[in-house]
């Protein structure tokens, strides 16, 4: 195979030579393969380095990719990831430290390349180049830094198409350097709010489901980690509220985070959402007051303003988080099972791969008391746990809160005994009334 390859490079070379031309790489002439007897050189590398990576033959592949990344690098759009993947195979295999670091330190250079020759491309390498350094660079401090500057180029290049994983990776490092006392507590709060400024941003764009999920995990993970508490908060923006009372982005960030940890019920969360929504009326101002009306225990103000707030957001992911909100108040406070029904069938309908609208539907149901006796009035359990299962099938991350309840409902199904003298049998499907209205099947 090699033979006739140099065979139609050196017909080609023979063309080439019939006109008179200075040799000159692709480098020195800005083209893709240079001129004269570079172009013919750049050629047969080229030839040859593709045959052997397709044959998986890296150790020669390499030797000829050298000379193409060298001297014409736009030759093919394929360089920088075949040259990436195969030093990452080398990297893989090699047992000596110093060459280790090498082809690590060469791996870097041919990212750089990539990042250089093909910026639409950027933000995907950024955000590979930062997998690679988290896996084959020493695990410093120094080493995390760096990696949060490249996964931050990445987020800023690509935007609403980062993906999930990469915004993870980016609270996941902060985290840990918080924790090893290598990133303050002040960093620490306002690295998170950026990564939720990125993630809200991007939700607003797409409603993207994967990047909601990621949201709530980087916003469990955040909230986990020593620096996220209500007297760090406290301490670290009390002071700044003063000044900043009339910088609207400050008083978003401020309530975001008062919000998101939980320090709802401090005199800091009170002044700056009154404050935010006076400067800005708008569906996150207005749930910040809904969430301050709650925590006052003042239920019909906080529906108000969750109605104001649902009336003015236009991400339907956002607005089935305010709607299950909303249907819990009006379940567990006002007794309003019809009203809390209308909220979580909405939500399920804006959101339908989350748990949590199935939950609350479960939940609204298992306050039923449709039926003239005590068998019709337990058939309801039937569609409580019909919407639990529901509930971890389009979110399996909801499995574990579940299964319990799924138990628990379980034992109170009408009677076996009972079913069968109303001939009823497994399997047979049921209508559950009133103001239910739901169709289900008996099982024991």
């Amino acid at each position: 195979m090699k033979k006739v390859i140099y065979q139609l490079i050196a017909g080609v070379a023979g063309l080439l030579f019939l006109a008179p031309t200075n040799a000159q790489t692709g480098v020195a002439s800005n083209s893709k393969y240079g001129h004269g007897a570079d172009s013919v050189e750049c050629v047969k590398c080229l030839s040859l380095y593709q045959q052997d990576y397709k044959n998986n033959n890296y150790a020669d592949a390499i030797v000829y990719w050298r000379k193409v990344f060298k001297d014409c690098p736009k030759s093919s759009v394929n360089n920088v990831p075949r040259g990436i993947a195969m030093y990452q195979y080398f990297i893989s295999r090699e047992l000596n430290p110093n060459t280790k670091s090498a082809l690590v330190d060469t791996l870097m250079m041919v990212y750089e390349e990539g990042i250089a020759s093909r910026p639409q491309k950027k933000g995907e390498y950024l955000a590979a180049m930062a997998q690679d350094m988290q896996k084959y660079l020493e695990n410093t401090p120094a080493t995390q830094k760096k990696i949060l500057k490249v996964l931050e180029g990445s987020i800023v290049n690509d935007k609403e198409n980062t993906l999930p994983v990469t915004y993870a990776n980016y609270m996941k490092i902060c985290i840990d350097l918080n924790g090893s006392g290598d990133l303050s507590d002040e960093d620490l709060l306002d690295n998170y709010t950026k990564v939720s400024d990125w993630l809200s941003a991007a939700i607003r764009k797409t409603s993207n489901e994967e990047l909601a999920k990621a949201r709530d995990m980087i916003d469990d993970g955040f909230a986990r980690s020593p620096a996220a508490n209500c007297e760090n908060l406290a301490k670290i923006y009390g002071p700044k509220f003063e000044s900043s009372k009339n910088d609207l982005e400050f008083l978003k960030k401020l309530t975001r985070l008062l919000n998101r940890n939980e320090c709802t019920n401090g005199k800091l969360f009170e002044q700056a959402s009154e404050k935010q929504f006076e400067l800005d009326p708008s569906a996150a101002s207005a749930f910040n007051m809904a969430i301050l009306f709650l925590k006052k225990e003042n239920f019909a103000k906080a529906i108000e303003y969750f109605d104001n707030a649902i009336e003015h957001e236009t991400n339907p992911l956002e607005n089935a988080k305010y709607l299950c909100q909303k249907g819990q108040i009006l379940l567990s406070k006002f007794n309003k099972y019809v009203d809390a029904k209308k909220c979580a069938i909405e939500a399920a309908k804006l959101r339908p791969n989350w748990g949590e609208p199935y939950v609350l539907l479960a939940n609204v149901y298992a306050q039923a008391k449709c039926g003239d006796d005590e068998f019709e009035k337990a058939q309801v359990y039937w569609v409580v746990v019909d919407k639990l299962i529901k509930a971890k099938t389009v979110d399996t991350e909801y499995a574990e809160r579940v299964n319990g309840s799924i138990k628990s409902y379980t034992q109170y199904f009408p009677k076996k005994e009972e079913a069968f003298f109303r001939n009823i049998t497994d399997g047979t499907s049921v209508s559950v009334e009133c103001w239910v209205n739901e169709t289900t099947k008996a099982r024991w």
